[in-house]
């Protein structure tokens, strides 16, 4: 068998692309706390018969798993949840890693990674929400409600991305004759031409975008349980966790309206450039 490479070597060859993409940029705590991490697991399992389709059903597992450990009353199990949650997240990006060194390329593989990013982060505030329900201080159906939106935004966000792929996919290609994208096609071009301005709100917003990067939400949970913890702020009853779900739920809400609106505005230029990508 021939020597694993360096890890050196291994973070260029797996993960250059996905750490610097083209034209956009990773969000908070990608590139040291994921991908830092998931490239010594990967070499790791590099030398066993382990497939990438493996890794992801263990991944799902570890989310199912630690979205019931968040779903307890006691402070400690839910975070072993969210611990498990981040071995989730490196488990994301291990199969993919491993994919591209054994080039073992899946459409099941996708599909099953789809599932995982499109269930575990609703599942888990959802969770976190019903294991408060019994003990917080705030009336149970109004944190259900908020909760309930909150989770349905997390999908709804997830959805909306790909939603101009499945549109291509399942219309256009069969009905390519009845759209019309020539005006959007001139759109396009004088959009590219044309400078792209950001206002001082936008600058100033932008950093509470974070909050719709999975990551992103189980770090500052437990970081928010371990304050309530060490603080002894009523941690019995989590008030600034409860606050935390208020707050963060009618962020995911604004969030998914917000890309619901930006991607009803742009979805004819999106699968004008997959067409395009097709020749």
């Amino acid at each position: 068998m021939n020597a694993i490479e360096s890890i050196g070597e291994l973070r260029k060859k797996l993960q250059e692309e996905k750490v610097n993409p083209v034209g956009w940029k990773r969000p908070w705590g990608y590139k040291t706390f994921q991908r830092g991490p998931s490239i010594y697991i990967t070499r790791l399992l590099l030398p066993f018969p382990i497939k990438p389709n493996h890794v992801t059903f263990a991944g799902l597992v570890l989310g199912i798993t630690g979205c019931l450990f968040v779903l307890q009353f006691e402070w400690y199990l839910k975070i072993t949840g969210i611990v498990l949650l981040y071995f989730h997240l490196l488990a994301d990006r291990v199969d993919g890693e491993i994919a591209r060194y054994k080039e073992i390329h899946s459409l099941q593989g996708i599909f099953w990674d789809h599932i995982n990013h499109l269930v575990i982060p609703p599942l888990f505030w959802l969770s976190l929400v019903f294991g408060l329900s019994r003990i917080t201080i705030f009336q149970m159906r109004y944190l259900f409600l908020v909760g309930a939106l909150g989770a349905l935004a997390l999908a709804v966000i997830r959805v909306v991305h790909s939603l101009p792929a499945q549109i291509y996919a399942k219309k256009f290609l069969k009905y390519r004759a009845v759209f019309q994208l020539e005006s959007t096609q001139a759109k396009i071009g004088n959009d590219v031409t044309r400078p792209r301005k950001t206002s001082v709100l936008i600058n100033f917003i932008r950093p509470l975008h974070q909050l719709q990067d999975f990551f992103t939400i189980i770090i500052l949970t437990a970081l928010i349980l371990v304050f309530e913890r060490i603080f002894f702020l009523d941690y019995i009853f989590h008030v600034p966790l409860t606050y935390f779900i208020f707050i963060a739920s009618a962020l995911f809400v604004l969030f998914a309206l917000e890309n619901i609106i930006k991607k009803s505005r742009s979805v004819e230029q999106d699968i004008l450039k997959i067409a395009s990508s097709e020749y």
